[in-house]
């Protein structure tokens, strides 16, 4: 069984669906069991799945909006990128 510690590790690295089956399967074991963890590592896998499923159906959920230019896809993906490795370093 893992600690709630391994857990938000585990679930803030990665998307939880990217895992390998016996580990997601322990994680989500924890969260069920968990007090502590329930709640908020619950909706972090929601939000997960939220954000997955966004982008998997981006092109037909809003065909009309404006794209992103690549340079600046790239700024946004290293903010969050340095913000991660800050919060990791907490």
């Amino acid at each position: 069984m893992f600690t709630c510690k391994q857990v938000s590790k585990s679930l803030s690295e990665d998307d939880y669906q990217n895992l390998p089956l016996i580990k997601k399967c322990m994680l989500k074991l924890h969260v069920a069991l968990c007090l502590v963890c329930r709640k908020f590592n619950r909706q972090v896998m929601e939000s997960q799945d939220m954000c997955r499923h966004y982008k998997e159906n981006e092109q037909t959920l809003e065909p009309s909006r404006p794209k992103l230019e690549e340079d600046r896809k790239e700024r946004l993906k290293k903010l969050m990128t340095q913000a991660s490795e800050l919060r990791g370093k907490e």
